[in-house]
């Protein structure tokens, strides 16, 4: 019997911390993002509900950031929406697809980094 899907969380405030403190936001579920997740919770740098993700298709890549704390979201949009710093961590092949999808709701205001193997800059503008 497959697990039911890690159900979305409601977010947390962003911890304030000297006024430094931000909101992480993982767009893809993946082993790197989940090395991110659990590198920024153990050491320090954030507490695991300022870490966000959206569901995953795969029930244990879900679970592995439930497991951490972190807070579920509903989507890639409002991941992005609610967060400071919007790491993109998906499959280089889908890269430009989940970017015509987000473009709406990036700023100036929003930090993006990309962890995709083999994308350039010019690509994510």
């Amino acid at each position: 019997m497959a697990a039911a899907p890690p159900q979305p969380t409601a977010p947390a405030p962003a911890p304030v911390s000297g006024g430094d403190a931000f909101r992480l936001g993982l767009v893809g579920a993946g082993n790197l993002a989940e090395s991110i997740a659990r590198g920024v919770t153990a050491s320090g740098v954030l507490p695991a509900f300022a870490v966000r993700i959206a569901p995953h298709r795969r029930l244990e890549r879900g679970a592995a950031f439930t497991s951490l704390g972190t807070t579920i979201l509903a989507s890639n949009a409002q991941v992005v929406d609610d967060n400071d710093v919007i790491v993109i961590s998906v499959k280089p092949q889908i890269v430009k697809q989940v970017l015509v999808e987000l473009k709406p709701l990036l700023s100036e205001e929003k930090l993006l980094i990309s962890i995709a193997a083999g994308i350039k800059l010019k690509d994510l503008q």
